[in-house]
């Protein structure tokens, strides 16, 4: 028969030993999903759909082009303890006209992401705006002085939470680009334009977290 203490020895040993298990796999989970920290990211984005809107304010009639738009962008970000996120980044877009014009847009973005769950595959949506310059605007400017403009955007997506140090994102966003009124001279008057970039594009990114 087994006696008492001994009984007592082995149901302490086993709490014991359950009690470190648990502790090792939380600690295991948290060196794989950091709450919080900083990281660096790398982005290529293509439009799907977009057009460029120019609104007069004269008796012109206004004009709007189909436009296709790829950008490049590096980021710094935060990742804060709920898994939300906010970012800084830097921009360059190339914008291409049916006409066969093209522009290059460069600007920094800050941009916010709410995620949602803290698995492999963590859905979110976010929204940004940003500062933007349309360089060398001679199409629009007849000293061909850059054009800025301010940039908003709504967008959704999916973090794939592949590695404790790495996460790639695939989203989507629909983005505008409005762009400061140019004056011109239309006969005896001045008149004035409004131009916007408007399109949406798939924007796939990887990012490393310290």
């Amino acid at each position: 028969m087994i006696n008492t203490p001994y009984k007592l020895s082995t149901y302490l040993l086993l709490i014991l030993s359950a009690s470190v298990s648990a502790e090792s796999y939380d600690d295991y989970y948290a060196d794989l999903n950091p709450t919080s920290g900083f990281y660096v990211g790398f982005d290529l984005a293509a439009s799907v759909a977009g057009e460029v809107k120019a609104e007069y304010k004269g008796d012109r009639e206004d004009f709007s082009e189909d436009i296709d738009a790829s950008s490049t962008a590096f980021s710094i970000g935060y990742r804060t303890e709920s898994n939300n996120r906010v970012q800084l980044s830097r921009s360059a877009i190339s914008i291409d006209y049916d006409l066969g014009e093209s522009d290059d847009v460069t600007g920094t973005e800050l941009d916010f992401h709410y995620v949602y769950g803290e698995d492999l595959v963590q859905p979110y949506i976010g929204f940004g705006l940003g500062y933007y310059t349309l360089e060398d605007s001679g199409d629009y400017i007849e000293d061909g002085k850059d054009l800025t403009g301010v940039s908003f955007q709504l967008l959704g997506g999916i973090k794939l939470d592949v590695h404790k140090n790495f996460e790639f994102d695939i989203s989507y966003h629909v983005k505008s680009l409005v762009w400061e009124e140019i004056m011109y001279v239309d006969g005896p008057d001045i008149e004035t334009t409004q131009i916007t970039h408007n399109y949406q594009y798939l924007n796939l990114g990887a990012a490393f977290k310290f």
